[in-house]
């Protein structure tokens, strides 16, 4: 039989008794509809609710959705993330919920939800729970930072998008390291109209030309300046490093020039994205590769191409300074030495990089 609930607005409402008729039901069913009934009428409610009607409500709700199980509790979720002003204690326990699809509905839609909580969920919560963050309206900056350290390439690919996403410049800086071996990841950085011109000075430097003007357009659409006129410079400069470093290629293909001296010297500027063109005709490799090997995460991986091409320790040590200053990533990392660069086999990591050689002539005849 439906349940019939009176308007709270009507006089002979009394909350308590329908909160006590809640509590007393053994139906999951019915306590559901009955929840749901009470709940839609305490939030339409024309008068604000008393002090003794808030304490009932959440206190019998809440010793209710403890006992639903299944699809009844996220049932409940959905209809209580559309109220305000719920304990703390309930919407944690609905929003971190194991079950995504009880948990969904609360970080969703609860519009006030308090930010400790979201924090406290994205530090200890599935990558389904951060991706259901991630697409949040309004993602504040404590928030973001912890879903952009522990998220994977989905989930900050949905926040990248998120123009409601906010983000601390340490949250950005990891977002665009994030971003090194990511093309889509490169390509969502470069549609937002919140970078800052420190994010610009981190992202230009991994993004192809095409890219970078198209930042630079969005600069001008979005009226920025500063960035636009950064990116203009950037820009010229590129085509003057482009020329430059084709001239080196060709002196150390004729003896002229010394490797070495050569990647010394652009690791020294900072210019990581010409090393790693140089690098990878001194290796026979393609270019994308080598950058995507120097700017990744696995630092033995570029220990062994610059093993592989025989460079001295002075040269690997320019790069070790330029990797760190490029990414807070590797600022609590402790670096290698030059005792253990020296005992990795050159012998080996040419075997390894004829290995990769072998892979990308395959990969392009697919």
């Amino acid at each position: 039989m439906p349940y019939e609930i009176a308007s709270l607005n009507d006089p002979s409402f009394t909350l308590a008794d329908d909160l006590a008729s809640l509590a007393a039901e053994r139906s999951s069913d019915k306590r559901v509809e009955l929840l749901r009934r009470i709940a839609e009428a305490y939030a339409t409610h024309a008068e604000p609710p008393v002090a003794t009607e808030r304490y009932l409500f959440n206190e019998v709700i809440s010793k209710l959705v403890d006992k639903l199980r299944g699809s009844h509790r996220v049932i409940a979720s959905d209809t209580l993330a559309a109220m305000k002003n719920l304990p703390d204690d309930l919407v944690r326990s609905l929003a971190s919920d194991a079950d995504i699809a009880v948990a969904q509905p609360m970080i969703r839609d609860y519009k006030t939800m308090p930010e400790p909580i979201l924090v406290d969920i994205a530090r200890t919560g599935s990558q389904e729970h951060l991706r259901v963050i991630a697409a949040r309206d309004q993602v504040t900056p404590p928030v973001t930072d912890v879903v952009v350290e522990r998220g994977d390439n989905t989930v900050v690919g949905i926040l990248a998008a998120n123009n409601g996403a906010q983000f601390s410049d340490a949250g950005m800086r990891r977002l665009v390291g994030k971003a090194r071996e990511d093309r889509h990841l490169q390509a969502l950085l470069v549609d937002r109209k919140d970078l800052s011109l420190t994010a610009v000075e981190y992202l230009l430097p991994m993004i192809n030309e095409e890219l970078a003007r198209r930042l630079c357009a969005n600069a001008a659409r979005a009226n920025n300046a500063a960035v636009k006129t950064y990116l203009a410079e950037w820009l010229a400069e590129r085509k003057k490093n482009a020329e430059r470093t084709d001239a080196y290629i060709a002196g150390i293909r004729k003896g002229d020039l010394n490797a070495g001296d050569v990647l010394r010297g652009l690791f020294a500027q900072g210019r990581l994205c010409d090393a790693a063109t140089v690098l990878a005709s001194v290796l026979s490799l393609d270019r994308d590769y080598t950058f995507g090997v120097l700017a990744g995460s696995n630092l033995q991986s570029a220990l062994l191409l610059m093993r592989a091409a025989t460079l001295s320790w002075p040269v690997v040590e320019a790069f070790l300074k330029l990797r760190e200053a490029k990414s807070a990533e590797y600022e609590y990392r402790t670096p290698p030495t030059r005792a253990q660069y020296l005992t990795l086999d050159a012998g080996a990591a040419q075997r390894v990089v004829r290995f990769a050689k072998v892979r990308q002539v395959t990969a392009a005849a697919n």
